[in-house]
């Protein structure tokens, strides 16, 4: 799958919480929110919402990612973030909706979801943690820090497992906002503390909910996915074989299929 930042998808932007704000709008039907990680944009759900054509998809760019303005002073760590999604929670989807969360996406979506159950009708969760990672501490944090953001481009592709391949242009913008200095006014997107209180939260969540997961995932692999099963037993998951941490690129169709499956039928039994 080639992704390519000139691909017309239809976008709309509005000041969010004071910061300029870009989101994906796209179809009709029911909501579906759909949120990206650590350094990505909402550009990673672009390949799926043919998939989704009988839903409205929004997708917002997180704080400083994607077209979204980056605040010029100021922390942009857990709590900047998860205010400014809150923000824009509060503003732009419909009161009920689905959400697709991904990465940062699904610590800062699974926690919003259970302080605001009553408004999320299902949960579809894409490689994320509520655990923690080294392998995270280590690839964008400590080695961005001592090698610079080019580091990063260098290793987007390298998460891909089916011979995919990224656009040159949008893997410079997706590793462009991550400098030494954008990580040092956030480093704890994924620490202990904050993961500790979701976890904390989990038991509130009692929609449907769907964890997809590719089997060779080097960021968060197969114990993460299992771990969220633990404490949300009425989860399924899906593991999608020859498939990295950016499913959503690497194995588009089986990603987008079992995702539509399940917003039809919701609790019926997922394949996978």
């Amino acid at each position: 799958m080639l992704l390519s930042p000139d691909n017309f998808i239809k976008r709309e932007r509005a000041s969010i919480d004071g910061i300029s704000t870009s989101w994906i709008d796209a179809g009709r039907g029911e909501t579906v929110v759909a949120l990206h990680g650590i350094p990505t944009s909402s550009a990673l759900f672009e390949p799926l919402i043919p998939c989704l054509k009988n839903y409205r998809v929004i997708a917002p760019d997180l704080l400083g990612q994607g077209q979204t303005e980056i605040p010029a002073t100021g922390p942009l760590d857990h709590a900047a973030y998860a205010r400014h999604l809150d923000a824009f929670m509060q503003k732009v989807p419909p009161r009920s909706f689905h959400l697709i969360v991904h990465d940062l996406g699904g610590v800062l979506g699974i926690e919003w979801a259970a302080d605001n159950a009553e408004r999320v009708r299902s949960l579809v969760i894409l490689s994320t943690t509520i655990t923690g990672s080294f392998r995270v501490s280590v690839l964008i944090y400590a080695a961005n820090l001592i090698f610079g953001r080019e580091m990063l481009r260098r290793a987007l592709p390298r998460t891909l497992k089916r011979g995919g391949k990224l656009d040159d242009s949008l893997m410079a913008s997706w590793a462009a906002p991550w400098t030494r200095r954008r990580l040092l006014r956030g480093l704890d997107h994924f620490a202990r503390h904050q993961l500790r209180r979701l976890r904390s939260k989990l038991d509130r969540l009692r929609c449907p909910t769907l964890l997809i997961w590719g089997e060779q995932d080097d960021i968060f692999p197969l114990a993460h996915a299992r771990a969220i099963m633990r404490h949300l037993t009425q989860a399924k998951l899906a593991t999608i074989p020859q498939c990295g941490h950016w499913s959503a690129i690497d194995a588009t169709e089986e990603v987008g299929n079992l995702i539509a499956q399940f917003l039809s039928f919701g609790t019926t039994e997922i394949s996978g």
